[in-house]
């Protein structure tokens, strides 16, 4: 019995491990996705071990416009996702499934999205998505970014 729970511990802390190295070393610098809009940027830091900070922001007119805050933050062993757009209330997302490249965050709670991912790319693109239900129906909104050197 004591060598089941010896793996389980195991393969817990490596899981653990493998999520906290993927996260501190996928998410960090600037990715762009143009629209025919704008060019809408994430950019992402690492504050330390346990803490990344990113924000949402466009370039209108040579300026730059803020349209959300964002955290990655360690809770214990585990990551979520904390967003706080421009004049609203944080609202804090849980990890319910990653792999190396890609990672899903929760809130089941929330109007809108319920649920957030990152699915990082060899070419050095990330594909994110927003997702839940709106107007009656599951909506899903994915958003393509390049990594830019700045």
């Amino acid at each position: 019995m004591m060598k089941t729970w010896l793996v389980v511990f195991i393969l817990f802390m490596s899981d653990s491990f493998a999520q906290n190295e993927s996260i501190l070393q996928l998410f960090p610098g600037k990715w762009k996705m143009e629209t025919d809009k704008a060019e809408i940027y994430e950019e992402w830091s690492v504050a330390n071990e346990t803490e990344l900070i990113g924000k949402s922001f466009s370039i209108n007119n040579g300026e730059e416009v803020v349209s959300e805050i964002l955290y990655l933050k360690k809770f214990g062993e585990q990551w979520a996702y904390v967003a706080v757009p421009d004049g609203q209330n944080m609202t804090l997302f849980a990890i319910v499934e990653y792999t190396q490249k890609q990672f899903i965050f929760e809130n089941l709670e929330h109007d809108f999205p319920q649920r957030i991912s990152y699915e990082f790319h060899k070419d050095g693109k990330l594909t994110a998505a927003i997702e839940g239900p709106m107007n009656g129906e599951n909506k899903r909104k994915e958003f393509s970014y390049t990594i830019v050197d700045d």
